[in-house]
């Protein structure tokens, strides 16, 4: 069975951070996953079962503490094995999602980014 990486479909500076995080993640690890946005996943599991993706198995990936990631899963009828969530990777704060619009875009941190792609990558072992 393979595992399935789900990411939330934070906006905002969350959501480019989360870009870079699944770009650099699925260079190393997209031979041992599949990925599906959130919302996708919310309306049927059946996604991830056609696809041999063990539902006791699923990490997540949440843009901020809200875990709405996980509650998606979770009324989904899947299982969470492990949760990641991007806060746990940074050491500033960064603000809730909200319109892209009102965000002015820093650089992102790539720093940042290497130790939330290292976070959920110790949740497939």
């Amino acid at each position: 069975m393979r595992r399935a990486v789900v990411v939330c479909g934070a906006n905002g500076e969350r959501g480019l951070i989360l870009e870079k995080v699944v770009e650099r993640f699925a260079r190393e690890n997209q031979s041992k996953i599949l990925q599906f946005g959130a919302g996708g996943i919310a309306v049927s599991s059946l996604m991830l079962t056609m696809s041999n993706v063990d539902l006791t198995n699923v990490i997540t990936v949440n843009g901020c503490r809200n875990r709405c990631t996980d509650k998606i899963i979770e009324r989904a009828g899947a299982k969470i094995r492990t949760s990641c969530v991007l806060d746990d990777a940074l050491q500033r704060e960064v603000g809730a999602c909200k319109t892209t619009c009102s965000y002015d875009f820093p650089d992102v941190n790539e720093e940042e980014v290497r130790r939330f792609v290292s976070i959920i990558a110790k949740g497939l072992e």
